[in-house]
Formats: C-alpha cells, structure tokens, sequence
C-alpha cells in the first residue's frame, strides 16, 4: 500500500490551532532524540492531544479509533510482535480481510506502516489513537510483556533481552551498578525499571513499593487512589530496594532511619524528576517514589481546573492588584501549586519581574524566574525569600508557607508593594486567617494584606466512555442537598478508566475575599467559625455546594465528593 506522506504542524496550521510563527519556532527548538513535532507541541501546551487527533482524522481522512468501532482480537498479536508494537506506538487490532488494522500514535509516520507490513507481511491500514488509548491497548493485548509481569516471569532467567529501551536514567551518582554487582542484578536493573515505566506510563503520581512478609507490594497512585500492581516476589525484595536507594543516591547500608533522595529518568522522550523517600518499617524498608513530570507540562486556566465562573470573576479581580497576598490552601495533592500556576499565567507579562521559590519546581514556564530550594546548601523559603526580594520583583509566589519566618517576611513582601502567592495546609479558605497568626503574624497585618483565599480540593471524574445513570444513597444526596428523584451518573468501569469508573480528576474550589466587614473581623480576632458565617454572609459558596454542582452536571459523583469535601 501506497503511503502519503504529510505533515503534522502543517496541518495544524490549516485548522487554525498553530501559527506560523508557533510552527517555525517549534521546527527551530532541539528535541530530544526520538521525539516528534507534535509530541513536542502537546508538551508545551501550544495544542493538546485530542485536538491533534482530531484535525488528522479530518485533514488525513483518517479513522479515530473507538472500542466499539474496532474490536480487538488477540490472535492478530502474533502479526506484530510486542517490541515493533512498543517502537512504533502501533497495536494490532482485527484483519479485514488480507487487511491488518492498526491503532497507531502517529498514522501519518509512514516509515513505520511501512515496517508494520513488513513485520507482517501484508497490508495495514492505521486508525488514530491517544497516547493513553495505546498504552491501555498494548497492556490488554500483549498482557504488559515490557510491564511488571513481563519483567517478573524472567526473573532468575538468564536473558537480557526485555530492558525497557524507552526509559533512560539520565542524571543519578556516579557509581551506578555495574557488573560487579549481585549475580541478580540484571533481572533488578530492569524491573525496578519497569516499575518506573509503568507508573509513568499509567499516570500515577506516586510509586509506593511496601515490604510484607512474604512480598514486595507494588502501587501506584492515579487520580488520587492508590491502585495494586504485580507484587514482586520476596527473594528480590531487598534487591529492588537497594537498586532505588542507590539512584536516589542514598546511602544503601544504612536502613534503620528514614532517607531522602532524588534523580532524573527519561521515559518515552519525557523528563521525570523522581523524589524517593525510605522509611524503616518491620518487614524492611518502604519507599515511596513521587513521580514529577519535568517536560513542558500544559498549565490550566482556572475553568479548565473546575472553578465556576463567579469565583474566576474574584481571582482574576485581586491577581491584578498591585500588591496584597492571594493563599491557596489545602491538604497535600490537591492541587494547589497548579492552580496558582494558573493565576500566575493569567498575570504574567513582559513589564512585571515574577519570580517563583519552590520545592520542586513543578512547572517550567517562559517568563518566569523559578528558584528551586536547596535545603541542605541552606537555601530555604525563608532564606530564599530574602535573596528573591534584592531580585526587584513585581510577583513572588511561595511554594508553601511553614513556618513563622516565612510568614512574616512573605506578609511584609505584601506590605511594601510586591503581590504574593503561597499556599498553606488548612481545611478551609477562612483557615488561612487563624493559620497566619497561629504563626506569630499580628491579626492587623493579616487583614491589611489578605486579599483572598481560596480552598481546594481534587474529585475523580466520571468515565465518559462508560457513564451511564444510577441512583446513588438518599443519605448522600440529602448531606449535599441534592433531590433523590433528580438524574445522577457514574462509570460502570471499562479498560481506558482501569474498570474504577473515573477517569481524570477537576478541582471543588471555595473563594473567600476580604470586604471591609471581614477585614474588621479579623483585625479584632473573631473566632474562625464567626469569620466563616461572616464570609457565606457575603457571598462564599462552600466546597459542598461546588461539589453539589458539579454531581448536578454529571461530572462527578455524590460518593466521590464525599469523599473529600466536608458535608
């Protein structure tokens, strides 16, 4: 079969969702080897995935792939084997008649149709699928044969040809483990790779790996929820544990007191900073791996992360303010850093110097001075917000304030003309005002400075390819003041949500500001449940009631939102 070749940014540029300009900038940039130019566009969020999709199938008169339109059958795996499958980005789905169809990453690479018909020495013809479509695919056809179990049945075996080609540890110490290593050392190096690939791979956020008697439990946590993986058999157990603790430079002959390490693999053309953390507990050590995508991450405005309109009105009407102090607050992941990434991107301008103290640097974005903290060279927020304010800032955003120290300094920063950006650890938005002076700031400044807080946190979302109505408890819908007779929707479960119903998460948001009836409250130090009466008074909707709508809307479901917001 005849090929034609086309290409991508032009394409992109006749529907109108790339210029010229963006086009020849992103020809110009250097890409990591292996990446292409539209993976490089969905990095940094000029385009996203299903928009690319979509403008190839309607410009290249190609299929989108659909489970329903094409069924998979696992006999025609034999045609390509798992390995060009995995380099091309490309799975074997049904033959029609002397046909093979394939559901294919980039169906405009006509170097790989070409070795697909080949390998399988007939015709192919390639519908479009997303990156996490194929991922899903390759898993259920192939059974993860570079996954976890693929890599756990050749354990003890003498082969060395399954390391996941795709990953590359590329910044660890020196002295990495090398052929004088235990006589299993292969079989670990590439296990403990596979782990890192699939936890990438599926998503998760964090890689937990936990010693039980008899195994090493593997789980990753994806949209929040921590999901099982293969565990790893006991006899390699202190192996796979002393293989993560030597790329996280970390000491491996010591495993009776808590350590913190880090390094950088590349999988799949994409940079992740992992931050692995031991603690000793009775069946060994446990680590958890927070897994942290450093390529050019798509940043969000705040109605893509689910706030309602009415409350983006507010944030946007104080992140033009010339000086104040904004706090976003709640518990640990619930995505409080992104979200002020997209305040930050709605007031970031070529006239204002920004400047950001984090830990890590979780997004990388044009414009913007981003300090990353350095704890042990004594670089810490405190002492980094004291080098940032001889930097002559307009915008200072503070990864989280922790302490008294940072606190006063990142309050008077507010106080002389400078708009600061933090996060705090507490329930609610009105918490952030007894937070800040449980910490030593005198209730006045608080209530000079404070222009808004806003309280956060983060519920899954309903599968869209298997939504389908339900009745959920009384009981819930009555906490959130739903009607029991109203139309509610879940997920059933099915392959591309991992069978849990939900796929992807968005954000409940409570805004509270600071009117002048509510700076005077805290000014005399009303208790924390009279400011919050005073702020619904004015207008505050409560993380339930965001949460009431959005179950209204079918977006998430009433057992999801209890889940996390306060009824």
């Amino acid at each position: 079969m005849a090929h034609i070749r086309m290409r991508i940014g032009e394409l992109l540029v006749k529907d109108g969702l790339l210029t010229e300009a963006q086009l020849q900038h992103a020809l110009e940039q250097k890409r990591p080897e292996g990446m292409k130019l539209g993976e490089l566009l969905i990095r940094q969020g000029i385009v996203d995935e299903e928009s690319v999709a979509r403008v190839i199938c309607a410009q290249a008169g190609i299929e989108r792939y659909s489970a329903e339109r094409f069924p998979f059958n696992r006999e025609v795996a034999a045609k390509v084997p798992a390995t060009v499958a995995q380099r091309n980005k490309a799975v074997p789905l049904m033959m029609h008649g002397s046909v093979l169809c394939v559901a294919m990453v980039d169906p405009l690479d006509i170097d790989a149709l070409d070795r697909l018909e080949k390998v399988a020495d007939c015709e192919v013809d390639a519908v479009m699928c997303l990156l996490q479509e194929f991922t899903q695919l390759f898993g259920l056809i192939y059974g993860n044969y570079t996954g976890i179990d693929g890599v756990i049945q050749t354990l003890g075996a003498d082969n060395d040809d399954q390391p996941d080609k795709a990953l590359e540890i590329i910044q660890t110490r020196d002295d990495e483990v090398g052929d004088a290593g235990a006589p299993d050392e292969a079989p670990v190096v590439r296990l403990v790779n596979a782990i890192l690939a699939q936890g990438v791979r599926e998503g998760a956020s964090d890689i937990h790996i936990s010693p039980e008697k008899e195994s090493l439990e593997v789980r990753f946590r994806i949209d929040g929820r921590l999901r099982k993986v293969p565990s790893v058999p006991h006899r390699v157990a202190s192996s796979v544990i002393s293989r993560i603790k030597i790329l996280g430079n970390m000491d491996i002959s010591v495993n009776r007191i808590p350590q913190d390490g880090r390094f950088t693999i590349l999988v799949d053309s994409r940079e992740i900073n992992v931050r692995v953390s031991s603690l000793p507990t009775i069946y060994g050590e446990n680590v958890v791996m927070r897994l942290l995508d450093m390529s050019a991450k798509r940043l969000y405005t705040l109605p893509q992360l689910g706030m309602n309109p009415a409350d983006c009105e507010k944030i946007e009407k104080y992140a033009r303010k010339p000086y104040g102090m904004i706090l976003s607050t709640g518990p640990t992941g619930s995505g409080k850093s992104t979200s002020l990434y997209s305040i930050l991107q709605m007031v970031n301008r070529a006239d204002l110097n920004t400047i950001t103290l984090e830990d890590p640097v979780e997004y990388r974005v044009h414009g913007i001075r981003q300090v990353q903290l350095n704890a042990r060279a004594g670089m810490t927020f405190a002492s980094g917000l004291r080098s940032i304010l001889r930097q002559d800032p307009d915008i200072l955003m503070v990864g989280e304030i922790r302490d008294g120290e940072t606190a006063q300094i990142a309050v008077q920063a507010a106080l002389t003309g400078h708009l600061v950006f933090s996060t705090l650890h507490t329930n609610d938005a009105t918490g952030a005002v007894s937070r800040l002076i449980d910490m030593g700031v005198e209730p006045y400044l608080v209530a000079s400075v404070l222009l808004c807080s806003f309280a956060q946190r983060l519920v899954r979302v309903v599968c869209p390819h298997c939504k389908e109505v339900y009745q959920p408890s009384p009981v819930l819908l009555e906490s959130f003041g739903l009607p029991a007779e109203g139309t509610y929707y879940h997920g059933k479960g099915c392959f591309r949500c991992g069978n849990t119903g939900y796929l992807g998460r968005m954000g409940l948001f409570e805004v509270m500001t600071m009117p002048l009836s509510l700076q005077e409250a805290v000014a005399g130090r009303v208790t924390t449940q009279t400011l919050r009466q005073m702020a619904l008074a004015e207008g505050m909707r409560t993380l339930a009631a965001d949460a009431a709508e959005k179950i209204n809307a079918g977006q998430t479901t009433v057992e999801e939102a209890a889940r996390v917001a306060m009824v």
